[in-house]
């Protein structure tokens, strides 16, 4: 990954969540699984702005890129409009491909009551059958310091780390992945600001110090 000029580029791959082309079927949970689980949904709607998820992530994933380029990244997104139908394992695999540094999965959250607020992660947890130890602690480092950086950013609340092991996104990457949930969408006030200019330049801040923060980890 260092040229022959003595220069590493880093590897990020973007995977804005689901999409408004939804893919169907199953799927394994991870490699040689017998469980199965569905390849994608069609995700949540903004209760206030009435605007789907699929379209943030997409945004804020394109934002994103451009900034990361200049900080001298190679950005890959798994998708780059929101016509394409992907499953999680595909979405990995792409990642998987790339041999990439970091893997960020961009979703936003919804529960039944409009109070919830902040912003989570969601990495493996040590007990995964799918991924060794060493990058289940790459994959919570990522996690953490993705987290971290956008609460700093935005000004959010910080929810927590959730580590679980029933993603088929997170199980199926061989490379160091997290999936932050921005923000919920269920509530009114942050669908709001999700969707507005000036914080979505936060967000994307939070995000881009989150993976130079991991990236450059001693």
């Amino acid at each position: 990954k260092i040229d022959r000029n003595g220069i590493w580029t880093p590897i990020v791959v973007l995977d804005a969540g689901h999409s408004a082309n939804v893919a169907r079927g199953y799927e394994p949970l991870g490699p040689g699984s017998s469980e199965q689980k569905a390849k994608d949904n069609s995700g949540t709607d903004g209760v206030a702005t009435g605007v789907p998820e699929y379209v943030l992530p997409l945004n804020m994933a394109k934002k994103l890129q451009t900034t990361l380029k200049k900080q001298g990244c190679k950005v890959i997104l798994t998708r780059k409009n929101n016509r394409t139908a992907l499953s999680c394992a595909q979405r990995a695999r792409i990642a998987n491909k790339a041999k990439a540094d970091a893997y960020l999965r961009i979703h936003a959250n919804a529960v039944d009551f409009s109070s919830a607020n902040g912003a989570l992660t969601i990495s493996v947890s040590r007990r995964n059958r799918f991924i060794g130890s060493k990058m289940v602690k790459k994959c919570y480092a990522l996690s953490k310091a993705v987290l971290d950086s956008y609460v700093k950013a935005t000004g959010c609340r910080r929810e927590y780390i959730w580590e679980n092991d029933t993603m088929s996104g997170n199980n199926w990457s061989k490379v160091p992945t997290t999936l932050i949930e921005l923000g919920y969408m269920s509530n009114p006030g942050e669908d709001r600001k999700m969707q507005s200019a000036s914080y979505q330049k936060k967000m994307v801040k939070g995000l881009s110090d989150g993976i130079r923060r991991f990236l450059t980890a001693k």
